[in-house]
């Protein structure tokens, strides 16, 4: 078996062995990173024998939208919730995104709102309910009439692999049931201008997780 030996100065010796057992392959390579990392990063593969620092079950990066004004709609197809979206630049593609999504809204009192967590980088709808005859796929909601000044607390909490390295947004969309009825964020459905209507605000974040 071969090995690499390194004496040091007191005569002890540290060694690099090879495998106890044949590897898989005729030859295995691995090439090292050109730098050092960063302190409490470990080395990691890409699977091809490339191998780099980076940190390990750490969150790496948080970015966050908070929208504070109002939004309507009455589509019975998803759009976007305008303002509800935030970009990210993964730093590796085994990271994961935790995304966590706080809303606050209501309907006019003859519809329901449905909501979707959509994904840029490969135009992707997220964490959708399974496909099931006419029912509306969504990733959470509904938001529903029940109050002419009240207003719904809703969101999800997802974890994505979004396998890139380049920028892209997780944004909020939204539907109706399929009619001509308002879907409304951070605000009631009568929008009182008193002391009995609310104005509400709606959060997006992503965490970057180290694999």
């Amino acid at each position: 078996m071969s090995k690499i030996s390194l004496k040091h100065s007191g005569g002890n010796v540290v060694s690099l062995n090879s495998p106890t057992n044949a590897p898989s392959a005729a030859d295995v390579a691995f090439k090292l990173p050109n730098a050092d990392g960063t302190s409490g990063q470990a080395m990691v593969t890409d699977a091809s024998g490339n191998l780099s620092f980076a940190g390990t079950g750490k969150i790496l990066q948080v970015v966050s939208t908070t929208k504070t004004d109002t939004f309507s709609m009455n589509s019975g197809t998803y759009s976007d919730v305008t303002g509800l979206s935030v970009s990210i630049t993964p730093s590796a593609t085994s990271s994961k995104c935790l995304i966590i999504v706080d809303m606050m809204g209501i309907t006019s009192d003859s519809t329901q709102g449905f909501f979707q967590l959509f994904r840029t980088s490969d135009n992707s709808a997220l964490a959708l309910g399974d496909a099931a005859s006419s029912r509306t796929r969504a990733s959470f909601g509904p938001t529903y009439y029940y109050d002419t000044n009240a207003a719904h607390q809703f969101g999800i909490n997802f974890l994505d692999s979004p396998n890139t390295t380049s920028a892209f947004n997780y944004k909020v969309q939204c539907r109706n049931q399929g009619n001509s009825a308002n879907v409304y964020v951070n605000r009631t459905h009568n929008d009182a201008d008193s002391s009995t209507g609310g104005r509400y605000s709606s959060t997006i974040t992503v965490m970057e997780v180290a694999a």
